[in-house]
């Protein structure tokens, strides 16, 4: 009797492939497709991806460290500078927050248990900064400016900080893109262009158009470093004049990328507006003419490759050093307009749960 019953339960073989049919029909009919089961190798991360996990894992551990130093600091000049540098680094952090828990995971994040110093938080500074520099270049093009504008703020600030704890500055340990003042850029060769170049519109994206607004910032620049020689004290000067040479050979440069991309050289206007604050203060006009020229910059690292990427994101750090030389505030993302109420805010941090004691 119970075998009876048994072989009544079983599915006959015919009710077997009408249910395999109506699964394919099913299939077949909804675009499901069936996957195998996963293989366990991890899916490949691009460059930028990783470059911009890395820069959020090393800007939030740098943040965590001058704050904490800052929690033990007392007052003083030091301790405006640290509390300066807690502020950039609290918002690059923000910035930087990955998209999605995956992309965070592409990151080594292995936490440190050292304990923060002046001196480990300025070459941390100088270390992220030069190496966030150096991924800018092979990134993709708002990667590379994020990545670029990141680097630029936190070399700038390890050297304040430096310059407040009188703590040396870390020598770079690879060629990496370089800090000078005034980067080369190498002769074109002879090449063949059309023999009509169009003229790039102002407001399109693409390299032949931000190199044309560069070429005018610097045309700009030239005329108002040429009047603020006239009306700063003797004391400013020199550095206006020091500065005048460095943009004249900045034009130069610009220039010559310009032709190597067959691009129209913009020509020189008569005269150009002077900052609004000029007339009473030449050498705040000289920091806000600086700063104005870091959005071009950014623009130009967006849209280009290769040796014009690599001029565009060194003369970005020196756009900003001498804006901070002037007297302007140093932004914590050069080159980018963003509003600090449209970031993201830092997850809260979990706290670690004390294990319940036994009730045996």
């Amino acid at each position: 009797m119970d075998e009876q019953t048994s072989e009544k339960r079983r599915s006959p073989a015919w009710g077997r492939l009408l249910l395999i049919s109506v699964v394919a029909l099913l299939v077949a009919g909804t675009g499901i497709v069936l996957l195998p089961r996963d293989s366990g190798t991890p899916p490949t991360v691009s460059f930028s991806v990783s470059a911009l996990a890395d820069a959020s894992a090393d800007t939030r551990k740098l943040q965590e460290s001058a704050a904490g130093l800052m929690a033990a600091a007392g007052s003083g000049s030091q301790t405006a500078a640290l509390d300066d540098a807690v502020t950039l680094l609290t918002t690059q952090s923000r910035a930087l927050l990955p998209p999605s828990p995956a992309a965070s995971m592409t990151s080594d994040n292995k936490d440190t248990a050292t304990e923060a110093t002046p001196a480990s938080v300025v070459a941390g500074l100088i270390a992220s900064g030069r190496q966030r520099l150096d991924d800018a270049r092979e990134a993709d093009g708002g990667t590379a400016r994020l990545l670029a504008a990141v680097g630029s703020a936190q070399l700038l600030q390890g050297e304040k900080l430096a310059a407040a704890w009188q703590v040396p500055v870390p020598l770079p340990t690879s060629s990496g893109i370089p800090s000078a003042t005034t980067p080369a850029v190498t002769t074109p060769a002879a090449h063949q262009c059309p023999s009509v170049s169009p003229t790039p519109d102002a407001t399109a994206a693409t390299t032949d158009a931000a190199l044309a607004a560069t070429v005018r910032s610097e045309q700009e620049a030239i005329y108002v470093y040429q009047v603020a020689l006239k009306r700063l004290d003797a004391g400013a000067t020199a550095q206006a004049a020091k500065d005048l040479a460095v943009h004249e050979r900045l034009l130069q440069q610009a220039e010559a990328l310009t032709r190597r991309n067959c691009g129209d050289v913009p020509t020189r206007e008569a005269g150009y507006r002077l900052p609004a604050q000029f007339a009473e203060d030449p050498a705040a006009g000289l920091g806000a003419l600086e700063s104005d020229s870091l959005q071009g910059f950014g623009d130009l690292i967006a849209l280009s490759t290769g040796e014009t990427r690599d001029w565009a994101a060194s003369s970005l750090l020196a756009a900003v050093r001498r804006s901070v030389d002037w007297g302007a505030t140093l932004a914590a993302l050069p080159g980018l307009e963003v509003d600090d109420d449209d970031l993201p805010p830092l997850p809260t941090p979990t706290p670690s749960r004390t294990p319940t004691p036994s009730s045996e």
